[in-house]
């Protein structure tokens, strides 16, 4: 497993101590760390560290995203001294508020948060109370004993976040949304 650390509105580092800082070139990161697996003229993928990097319209990286989550099979990551695919998702946003110290976007909650003074962003696509839902229903209609093993990992799945990401900080002023370095 390849080891990174997350360093809210710098960057990331990786095992060797090499780091991706937020606003890098597009060509500097392909010199430093070699061509995406895939993507467009705005996002790059790297499978080999289970993460997509999002350029500005000056082909400079604004976001980085880890997007393996919550059980990814090449890398594990570290914020504030934790990995956030391991923590749940209840205790993941307890610290992640802890060391914002600043706004919360919770607009999309339970599913997605964004913490607006550290710029970290996290998204999960259903959380414990929609599998239950699920399971519910699926029992009502006679459904559930069929699908329990895949609505089962699901249920361990919706216990944490799935991706987890962190940007520029991001400036407002006079209603305008502008992405600081």
């Amino acid at each position: 497993m390849k080891k990174i650390i997350l360093h809210p509105l710098k960057g990331i580092e990786f095992e060797n101590k090499e780091i991706l800082e937020l606003g890098t070139s597009k060509t500097e990161l392909i010199q430093k760390f070699g061509k995406a697996s895939s993507g467009t003229d705005k996002q790059l993928f790297y499978d080999d560290w289970e993460l997509r990097i999002d350029l500005d319209n000056s082909e400079k990286i604004e976001f980085i995203e880890f997007i393996y989550g919550p059980f990814p099979e090449k890398t594990e990551i570290k914020l504030y001294g934790i990995n956030p695919f391991k923590t749940d998702s209840h205790s993941l946003i307890e610290i992640l508020t802890k060391n914002n110290v600043g706004e919360i976007d919770t607009t999309e909650e339970p599913y997605c948060y964004a913490f607006l003074e550290s710029s970290i962003g996290i998204f999960r696509d259903s959380c414990e109370v929609d599998i239950e839902e699920m399971i519910s229903e699926m029992k009502e209609n006679g459904d559930y004993s069929d699908n329990e093993e895949w609505v089962l990992e699901d249920k361990e799945k919706a216990k944490y976040f799935w991706t987890i990401g962190l940007g520029k900080k991001i400036i407002i002023s006079n209603n305008c949304v502008q992405h600081g370095v």
